[in-house]
């Protein structure tokens, strides 16, 4: 897959700006923090700036080198430059923590998670087979009608879902995770039933 100008700006930008402020950050940097946005993961900043990066990397240049995209690229393109900004947002977050900034993180992951789930359910009905992108059970990869008919059916679950976790970034803090979660369960679950039952009418 030859990745597009924008992906490897993206990663540009993040390797700079950990070059950059390096120099002035603490020795011991935030790199995990629990739903009630304490730090709880602690990490040397040259791990800790180098982290992201290196998985915007990983996300371009390995993970999707034994596909074929020919048939969806583009499509595939914008959900992989989608999940690279919010990587790069992420990343920007840690070095604001290194600044001694207090940032809610909750607020930054539920918009952010919100973004990829209502992209990806935009694009994914037309997601070819693969293993990289999309709903990958057994049924789907087996069959290319089950695939096709379970990505357009769970679609709108991941777009839906994505809105509503955009918004509950705004209500208050105790129902936010619950929210999360409960959003999450429930795309899974409608995506894993869609490919069985897809696959039970397809016999």
């Amino acid at each position: 897959m030859k990745s597009s100008v924008l992906s490897w700006i993206i990663v540009a930008i993040a390797v700079i700006a950990s070059i950059v402020t390096y120099p002035d950050l603490p020795e011991q940097m935030a790199i995990h923090w629990n739903v009630t946005n304490e730090v709880n993961g602690l990490a040397h900043k040259a791990f800790a700036l180098l982290l992201l990066p290196a998985l915007m990397v990983l996300m371009i240049v390995i993970l999707p080198r034994k596909q074929n995209y020919n048939k969806h690229k583009p499509s595939m393109l914008i959900v992989q430059n989608i999940v690279l900004l919010s990587l790069l947002v992420l990343h920007s977050v840690t070095i604001a923590f290194g600044y001694g900034l207090e940032i809610n993180i909750v607020k930054v992951i539920l918009p952010m998670v919100g973004l990829i789930f209502a992209v990806t359910g935009n694009y994914m009905p037309r997601f070819q087979p693969n293993s990289y992108f999309g709903i990958k059970t057994s049924q789907t990869l087996a069959n290319e009608t089950v695939w096709r008919k379970t990505h357009q059916a769970a679609a709108k679950f991941y777009v839906y879902g994505g809105l509503l976790l955009i918004a509950a970034a705004f209500v208050p803090a105790p129902y936010q995770m619950i929210i999360f979660f409960g959003i999450i369960v429930l795309i899974v679950l409608a995506s894993v039933y869609l490919s069985f039952h897809f696959s039970k009418d397809n016999k």
